[in-house]
């Protein structure tokens, strides 16, 4: 059996990161979410809203869907999104995908959108972060290669790496 071997600030950063106050719950940066919102504004709009605060308000999708995932899942996994040396293969991408976007799509709510825009912007936005933690990526490249789907449906391909 392996031992795990801690010194006790390593172990007290794992326990303050884990324990983060709900304000500090996020991974992304001001730049990686405001990217990703400009690619979900590609596809999302928002006719009933100025685009000044369109654009407010998928950046706050945006935060929301990072904080969900900052409590979902361990910071060694989430983490991934910045590390092209180590993550997922893509059967393990999909599973990943398909468990974690039945789990958001039932715990985040995001009332004031469609039910469509709302599936859909969980689910491209899932999808970017996923492809960001596969082996060989990294959130950059996501964020250039992850394709809007061209209708909705559960799940769609992953790009490839190169």
């Amino acid at each position: 059996m392996a031992k795990i071997s801690l010194k006790d600030d390593q172990y007290s950063a794992l326990v303050k990161a884990y324990f983060a106050k709900r304000s500090q719950r996020q991974l992304l940066n001001k730049s990686e979410s405001i990217k990703i919102a400009e690619r979900l504004n590609e596809k999302v709009s928002l006719p009933f809203l100025s685009e000044p605060k369109e654009q407010a308000v998928l950046l706050k999708i945006i935060l929301k869907i990072d904080n969900y995932l900052y409590e979902s899942l361990p910071n060694e996994i989430y983490e991934l999104i910045h590390n092209i040396d180590e993550g997922f293969d893509d059967s393990e991408a999909a599973q990943l995908a398909a468990r974690l976007s039945k789990q958001a799509h039932d715990d985040i709510s995001l009332p004031f959108l469609t039910s469509h825009v709302e599936y859909y912007s969980i689910t491209f936005v899932l999808t970017l972060i996923i492809n960001a933690m596969r082996e060989g990526s990294d959130l950059d490249h996501a964020i250039n290669v992850t394709k809007h789907p061209l209708m909705m449906c559960d799940d769609f391909p992953f790009p490839d790496l190169f």
